[in-house]
């Protein structure tokens, strides 16, 4: 469970899923991996008896906006592929728990990662076909307006075919990046100026937070070829940090002096320190030309067979010969270096990353605000104090959405929080943030309005209408976040307003009995009791009710927990009679239970609460003991683990 708010977190051995069927059609069997934000199961379709992965999103993560973006885009990303040496989606949809999911190949193998650490290095012989079957996939997604931006041995996946050769699967483009295309717009899940990647295979603009395009994979691809060749990257550092800097400021070690005994080909390790140049001017400039070269070198040391797509593809031949820099560009580098080293530093320390500048603008407010915490921590308090007025000054002038405004305002309350005497300042900040907050939900608000207003169109193309269905689906966790949001401010009309919208849209698109329309509709009762619009209260209640008996057998604990709901606004308005058979049948429900304790306590205080407002005092006495007990063995089951 989670310590924060209780939610229950899956893990690999005991994973709840496992056994049970998912999205009506996959048998969940075991979990194949747990990543930072999502888990992978091993799942059989039960109609076709093929074996399948399924990825979804942690429970944690299903309402935070950033994090379903880039799962969306993920799906996005690989299913517009249809390439055999890049993972296959078959699937995608959302759960009646809001969760999005996508269904993939279920590949069997090893990584590349793996191989390299079982082997210590790989023979040119056996590494040609997999860099050529990688140049391939890249190539593939780069006609499609994708850059994978974390391409490193951990992501090749080597499935060995019958003829001991390896079937090689680009995988995991969860933070791949959409280029700019005609008829496509580029989703801006990543602000300019954040780092996104695996460190050991970063270009050194994609550590610079700079533009990125299609030869960041070409770098990151020529230090998948460095490590598969001689056992070790290019560059590794004792920090990420450190890493970053060399490869913006170092130049690799030439493969024939870290792995001789690898006996790498001049031609191969040509090509691979051209992929590895800082310049991607330098750079082979597409995957294909780097393909191209490969079976030229696979063809002529090897007798390998070509790949069957014949290329026809010019290039720059690219100098061995070594680079000697003039003393005035090795002080330059060195200075390009420190600032590097200072701007990645910063840019990992734990600011908001949703506002858009200059860099030198966040450059000058991050330094201000890292002055800032330290003082706090060496209770400096009057600098600090000093350092986020200048901080707050300056993020006033700049950003477009104010979250380092907000972030500067926390760490003022912070603060005044520590600093005694300053309870005035404290509530002034207080209610700075509360504005702040207020004034992006609505924004948030709109956004969610326009969306639903486009959801709303007609369409009279089936594939565009099922097309419409699955972005209403997937953008229901974001429409109740907002709700709960906006309900929790205050904002009631809002709520309202947002959750009506939202109901006759997916009424339409995802029909009436879509457990996605009982969430909304238990959301929007709390909005109308807060607006004293009690009439139409019971019937959406009601509504979300009936809509969780007829799915009780896939989620009896939502339809207890939507009774005793319903049975306590009856309880609350007097209506007794009504009241004593939901809450009944709600307690009845949750008595049979495995695992909810919660929902158990909820019901039991509720029909209690019945009881001894009908003069049943012993029975309601005897309910509330029940309740207590519970919960005491299950604080002392929580402590004695």
């Amino acid at each position: 469970m989670c310590p924060d708010d209780g939610t229950q977190l899956r893990r690999a051995k005991n994973d709840p899923l496992i056994g049970k069927v998912f999205a009506d059609r996959y048998e969940i069997q075991s979990v194949l991996g747990v990543g930072g934000m999502c888990i992978v199961y091993k799942a059989r379709h039960r109609l076709m008896n093929r074996l399948v992965a399924i990825k979804m999103l942690h429970k944690s993560l299903k309402t935070d906006t950033s994090a379903l973006g880039r799962f969306k885009q993920e799906a996005e990303a690989v299913s517009s592929l249809n390439h055999p040496n890049i993972v296959t989606v078959y699937d995608f949809g959302v759960t009646p728990e809001a969760e999005p999911f996508f269904v993939m190949d279920c590949l069997e193998g090893e990584t590349l990662q793996e191989a390299i650490e079982r082997q210590g290095r790989i023979s040119c012989q056996e590494a040609l076909p997999i860099f050529m079957q990688i140049c391939s996939g890249l190539e593939a997604a780069h006609s499609h307006g994708i850059v994978h931006r974390d391409l490193k041995p951990g992501n090749v996946l080597l499935t060995k075919q019958p003829d001991n050769t390896y079937l090689v699967k680009l995988v995991d483009f969860g933070i791949a990046k959409m280029l700019p295309q005609s008829g496509r717009e580029q989703q801006q899940l990543t602000r300019a100026g954040e780092v996104f990647g695996s460190p050991a295979c970063m270009s050194p603009e994609q550590c610079l937070g700079q533009q990125l395009d299609a030869r960041t994979d070409i770098y990151a691809l020529g230090c998948l070829m460095y490590e598969t060749l001689t056992g070790s990257p290019p560059f590794k550092g004792e920090s990420f940090l450190i890493t970053m800097n060399k490869h913006v400021g170092e130049e690799p070690k030439a493969i024939s002096q870290v792995a001789p005994e690898a006996k790498v080909p001049p031609q191969l390790e040509e090509l691979v320190l051209r992929c590895i140049a800082k310049n991607p001017s330098q750079r082979c400039q597409t995957a294909a030309a780097a393909g191209e070269i490969l079976c030229q070198i696979a063809t002529t040391l090897f007798g390998l067979k070509k790949r069957q797509d014949n290329i026809n593809l010019q290039y720059t031949p690219y100098s061995a010969k070594r680079f000697q820099p003039s003393a005035s560009l090795v002080i330059a580098v060195l200075a390009v270096s420190l600032l590097v080293v200072c701007g990645t530093f910063l840019a990992y320390w734990t600011g908001p990353s949703g506002d858009q500048s200059n860099t030198i603008d966040t450059l000058a407010w991050k330094i201000l605000m890292a002055e800032a915490e330290t003082a706090v921590r060496t209770h400096n308090f009057p600098y600090a104090e000093s350092m986020l007025v200048s901080a707050e000054s300056k993020a006033r002038t700049f950003g477009d959405a104010k979250l380092r405004l907000e972030d500067t305002l926390r760490h003022k309350s912070d603060l005044y929080g520590k600093w005694e005497g300053h309870a005035e300042d404290l509530e002034k900040a207080h209610n700075e943030i509360a504005t702040i907050q207020t004034e992006l939900l609505r924004q948030e608000l709109r956004g969610q309005l326009d969306l639903l207003n486009q959801l709303s169109q007609p369409e009279s193309s089936a594939v565009r209408a099922s097309s419409l269905r699955l972005r209403a689906e997937a953008q229901l966790p974001n429409i109740a976040s907002t709700a709960s949001k906006l309900l929790g401010r205050g904002l009631y009309k809002e709520t309202e307003q947002l959750l009506t919208r939202a109901l006759s849209v997916d009424k339409t698109l995802l029909g009436d009995d879509s457990l996605a329309v009982a969430k909304l509709s238990t959301i929007l009762s709390d909005s109308l009791i807060a607006l004293n619009k009690y009439p139409q209260v019971r019937q959406l209640l009601v509504d979300s009710c009936q809509i969780r008996k007829r799915h009780l057998r896939d989620n009896p604990a939502e339809y207890a927990r939507a009774l005793n709901k319903l049975g306590q606004f009856d309880l609350d308005r007097s209506y007794f009679k009504a009241a004593q058979t939901e809450l009944g049948e709600a307690l009845q429900v949750a008595r049979q239970l495995r695992g909810s304790k919660d929902i158990l306590l909820l019901c039991l205080r509720s029909y209690a609460d019945l009881l001894q407002q009908t003069n049943r005092v012993a029975d309601s006495r005897t309910l509330f003991q029940q309740a207590t007990l519970i919960e005491q063995n299950t604080y002392n089951a929580n402590n004695n683990r």
